[in-house]
């Protein structure tokens, strides 16, 4: 083969599709036929229009809009995140399908390609240029039968509910009370919805049970870009600890923002706890374990530069969670251990980090003497009476109360 033919096989769509849908596959993301033949289907390049054919393949999140502050309003999400927020939606052939934040319209591609031709996807986007984009995209690859909405999604299209699958595709406060009205019979809704202040979010899969409730049958670790429109709290107090590190925690905890600020100009405390995870096993959601057991939870969000440079290094894994209380904070840190593991530590700074230090190691051993793998999580309407709630944590939301259990 020629460098040139080389060239235009790297840059053919279908070559370009199928290696992406490949690198979901060996990820162990794809449960189902239906849903990698979409992603083997759906021309990605025709919902990204003036980016590099060869970027709009790559497995990554893609910003489309940002808000004048630099922030990202819209994007195309991880490829890999969207695959499996596929899988867990469960859509069957013929199935009526909402869709919360049209964004780029791939996601509506996509369940319009699994649904079928007998199904049908509406898609809401809040801004009318997303929408105008959207309904453009999916005109130009095939797509027309998908009913594009300019709306707060928050309110919903009950024009044509009941929905047997509701997905939305941006993070949420709140599963807003036009998704539970609109959500069939044993209908299914997946949501990446904010379960702590400090930003902390799971995808679920929530089901309604015939009783009223909704219960999660899946909940993925994920980030997406914040819901606009709807009513949420801002609970979420961000403090600056250096130009390159923020401590994420939640407003309702009362922090001490001062004293908190200033945790890195102590020195840093690191102990080894002997717990040694491997990269396979299931212990992603240990930062949820913690945020639902104890006080005082955190995520430390650090630059690479900032963790090149040694001032913080907190475990990826966790996305820098950790504990404070006063102006001490002690956060989730890991080593090399061997081929496939590493060794869980713990980093603290400030006046109080011996002792902030051994409450988190108690934590993490009484996590580890079980290590539960996936939170039992449970929705039910706002006003619902607390002895008809379960047992765990209860996180109230304006159109919800949830709990959360191990």
């Amino acid at each position: 083969m020629t460098a040139d033919t080389a060239d235009s096989v790297a840059l053919d769509p279908a070559a370009l599709r199928n290696a992406l849908a490949d690198r979901i596959l060996s990820l162990g993301t794809f449960r189902t036929a239906a849903v990698e033949a979409a992603f083997r289907t759906v021309p990605r390049q025709v919902f990204l229009p003036g980016v590099d054919l060869a970027e709009a393949y790559q497995p990554k999140v893609v910003v489309t809009k940002c808000a004048p502050d630099g922030t990202a309003q819209s994007s195309a999400s991880s490829p890999n995140i969207v695959a499996g927020q596929a899988e867990d939606l469960d859509v069957r052939p013929g199935h009526t399908i909402l869709e919360i934040g049209a964004a780029t319209g791939i996601n509506a591609a996509l369940l319009a390609e699994i649904t079928g031709p007998h199904g049908r996807v509406v898609t809401i986007e809040i801004d009318q240029d997303l929408t105008n984009g959207a309904r453009a995209a999916l005109d130009k690859a095939g797509y027309s039968t998908v009913t594009t909405i300019c709306g707060d999604g928050a309110t919903g299209w009950a024009e044509a509910a009941p929905y047997d699958r509701i997905i939305v595709t941006a993070g949420a406060w709140d599963i807003s009370h036009a998704w539970w009205d609109q959500l069939a019979p044993a209908g299914r809704i997946v949501i990446p919805i904010r379960l702590h202040g400090s930003g902390l979010t799971r995808s679920l899969a929530l089901d309604l049970q015939p009783t009223g409730e909704l219960v999660a049958s899946h909940a993925r670790v994920c980030g997406f870009v914040p819901m606009r429109g709807g009513s949420a709290a801002d609970t979420t107090a961000s403090i600056p600890l250096t130009d390159q590190i923020t401590l994420n925690t939640a407003t309702a905890e009362s922090p001490d923002i001062p004293a908190l600020a200033q945790t890195l100009t102590h020195p840093a405390h690191t102990h080894w706890t002997g717990i040694n995870v491997t990269d396979h096993e299931p212990v992603e959601h240990l930062d949820l374990w913690l945020a639902t057991t104890t006080r005082g939870f955190a995520r430390l969000s650090v630059s690479a530069d900032a963790r090149k440079s040694g001032i913080a290094d907190p475990a990826l894994r966790w996305a820098g969670a950790g504990l404070y209380n006063g102006g001490t904070l002690a956060y989730i840190t890991a080593r090399p251990h061997g081929p496939v593991s590493r060794e869980i530590g713990v980093v603290a700074h400030g006046p109080d980090s011996r002792r902030l230090t051994a409450r988190l190691v108690d934590l993490l051993r009484g996590w580890n003497h079980t290590r539960p793998a996936r939170p039992i999580i449970t929705a039910h309407r706002a006003g619902t009476s607390d002895d008809e709630l379960g047992p765990g944590v209860r996180i109230e939301r304006p159109d919800t109360r949830l709990t959360i259990s191990w």
